[in-house]
């Protein structure tokens, strides 16, 4: 089976597999394999931005529910802000959660491990709309406070003119490693409430 056909089973059955082999110079190729049975099979939704480069998010990856089903077991959560994107350009903006995960076992893997699992792209809620200037931000984890930050970047300056969808443009707290059952609390200029289930 093809190593994409091993990452797409492993996203489909919510199950994570053990890493395979897996060479630098081919791991460009399993993502475009493995992104483009994700959106043939669930529809496109948009882009995640990250250090590691560019993910896909599909339509059911994305979600506004205030219960956001976590899909595997080494789920991490960053607090983002969220662009619509009509042909390049950024039409509104929303305080978000990203939500990643990857189909292997383990988070503890070299860099081209991740650009092949598509950035590791699982969930992404959209919460409230937002204007800039965004302001800073604090999150509560189960009524604990684990983090501030604020935004550095101006969306416009994230999107690339091919872009559409909802664009989740980088992270400004975490990522922080979350579990079933963690209550989510964001407070700023405007505020998520959330549980993961």
């Amino acid at each position: 089976m093809k190593k994409a056909e091993l990452l797409f089973n492993a996203y489909k059955s919510r199950k994570e597999i053990e890493p395979f082999p897996l060479t630098e110079e081919e791991a460009k190729k399993v993502k475009e394999e493995f992104v483009e049975l994700l959106i043939n099979n669930e529809g496109f939704g948009g882009y995640k931005l990250s250090g590691f480069g560019e993910g896909v998010l599909t339509k059911p990856m994305i979600t506004r529910e205030n219960t956001i089903e976590l899909w595997f077991r080494n789920h991490k959560l960053e607090v983002e802000i969220v662009a619509l994107v009509e042909n390049g350009e950024v039409k509104r903006t929303f305080l978000g959660l990203e939500i990643p995960a990857p189909r292997f076992t383990t988070w503890d893997l070299p860099s081209h491990y991740i650009v092949a699992d598509n950035i590791f792209a699982a969930r992404l809620y959209i919460g409230p709309e937002i204007d800039p200037p965004f302001g800073s931000f604090k999150l509560y984890i189960n009524g604990k406070f684990v983090g501030e930050g604020e935004p550095k970047y101006k969306p416009e300056d994230k999107v690339k003119e091919y872009m559409k969808g909802y664009v989740s443009l980088g992270v400004f707290i975490g990522p922080i490693s979350v579990k079933k059952g963690d209550k989510i609390r964001v407070e700023g200029k405007r505020s998520i409430n959330v549980s993961l289930i």
